[in-house]
């Protein structure tokens, strides 16, 4: 049963990626006029993270606010969703107690550092209130998250201070100045954070001196010049799937332990200015497209093959993306009906006297960096809660990714998304 309950949860993730592709990527802009389009060029986000975030916060939820995260995630429910996230922190990406900081582009001749994946979850509430036993069980045991005790009222600019530097610590320095200046004020009563971190090297690396400057084609009459990672003897033959109007290239990333497998998948569609088309279609059957047979299990025979170097980021406040979406966490809500099963008064029984609660913001940053080595991924989700103050393959295929095209970085094995995004522009910084 417990496999059945995470093969649904991991479904229902593939469709929230899919969705969030769509709408962080202004794809929805073409549908509706709504004012709510965060990004019109490469951006990177991370589903997992923002997943780890959303179930966590369903734990401590009841009421409306329960029901209305619960519905959000997926029709395989909460306890199903709780279960996949439980899984993911302790096991996917529990690969790493002490990352080795390697970075990506060090000596060619260096050797080459085992894969490294890492996940970090936080709490911080404030002094005046106490975690509750259940809940506080639940964060730790679940989802190994750190909880700790600070003064948002008293000291607000250095507690925003300490969970910044959280962020940089658990990622290696590469996100940094996740929350602004005053983003934590004197009504914050909770922080929820999670770190998640990606290293991976190409179990078939490009060599950097057959890497060649050529034509990227943003959109019609718009051209640039970027360097594209080419073919060597190991890429002869590789993992394509070719579907009318798209194909998808596989390629893994070293793996020293059989029981997780990560590798990224391009999805290139045949049109230059196909990208819109190839988000319809995903969103149309996301479960289909990103965990059906979308790539053959046999390799073919590679004629050209032409993959840009990249590095994409996104940061943004996503809370009002979500609430029109469906999540609307914004609107403060009673203690009975929000968020009372994380946390009690210190110095109180009563829990009536907890003030209304909301999530005025939800905060991601994210950046992948891909060259001929392979991949570093990063990304930051923090959440504030206030207190009211498909086709068979050619003989010989070709893939050449000089236009739009998206990504995926996935665990093979569980298929959870951890990182996903879309390269307009390779030579447009980040």
């Amino acid at each position: 049963m417990e496999d059945d309950q995470l093969t649904a949860a991991a479904r229902d993730l593939a469709a929230f990626s899919v969705l969030l592709v769509r709408h962080l990527g202004g794809h929805h802009q073409e549908e509706t006029t709504a004012p709510n389009k965060l990004q019109t060029t490469n951006m990177a986000f991370s589903p997992m993270s923002f997943h780890a975030i959303l179930s966590l916060l369903a734990a401590g939820a009841t009421g409306a606010a329960r029901d209305q995260i619960a519905s959000f995630l997926g029709p395989a429910g909460a306890d199903a969703h709780e279960a996949l996230a439980s899984k993911v922190a302790s096991y996917v990406l529990a690969t790493h107690e002490n990352i080795d900081w390697v970075e990506e582009d060090d000596e060619e001749e260096a050797p080459t550092p085992p894969p490294g994946v890492w996940c970090a979850m936080g709490v911080w509430v404030d002094s005046s209130l106490v975690l509750k036993p259940a809940f506080a069980t639940v964060a730790a045991s679940k989802y190994n998250a750190e909880a700790r005790a600070i003064s948002f009222r008293n000291t607000p600019a250095q507690a925003r201070e300490e969970i910044n530097e959280w962020f940089e610590s658990k990622t290696g320095g590469h996100l940094q100045g996740l929350l602004p200046e005053s983003y934590i004020s004197a009504s914050t009563l909770l922080v929820l954070a999670n770190a998640l971190y990606f290293r991976g090297y190409w179990y078939d690396p490009f060599f950097p001196e057959m890497t060649r400057d050529g034509t990227f084609y943003v959109s019609p009459g718009h051209e640039v010049t970027v360097p594209f990672m080419e073919r060597n003897h190991l890429h002869e033959w590789m993992q394509i799937g070719c579907h009318p109007g798209f194909k998808v290239l596989r390629m893994a990333y070293i793996n020293r332990k059989r029981e997780h497998c990560f590798s990224m998948y391009i999805y290139l569609p045949d049109d230059r200015d196909g990208l819109p088309d190839l988000v319809r279609e995903l969103s149309s059957n996301p479960v289909a497209l990103l965990h059906g047979k979308v790539v053959p299990d046999r390799k073919v025979l590679v004629g050209e093959l032409q993959i840009p170097k990249f590095d994409v980021s996104l940061q943004a406040d996503v809370s009002r993306l979500l609430a029109d979406l469906g999540l609307d966490l914004t609107q403060f809500r009673p203690a009975g009906h929000s968020f009372s099963e994380m946390v009690a008064l210190a110095e109180a029984d009563d829990e009536d006297m907890l003030p209304p609660m909301a999530v005025p913001s939800i905060i991601q940053q994210c950046s992948v960096r891909v060259n001929e080595r392979g991949t570093v991924a990063a990304a930051a989700t923090e959440l504030e809660i206030l207190g009211f103050a498909m086709g068979k393959p050619e003989p010989v295929v070709d893939f050449v990714a000089d236009h739009p095209f998206l990504f995926f970085i996935k665990e093979d094995h569980s298929r959870v998304v951890l990182f996903a995004g879309q390269v307009l522009d390779p030579s447009s910084p980040r």
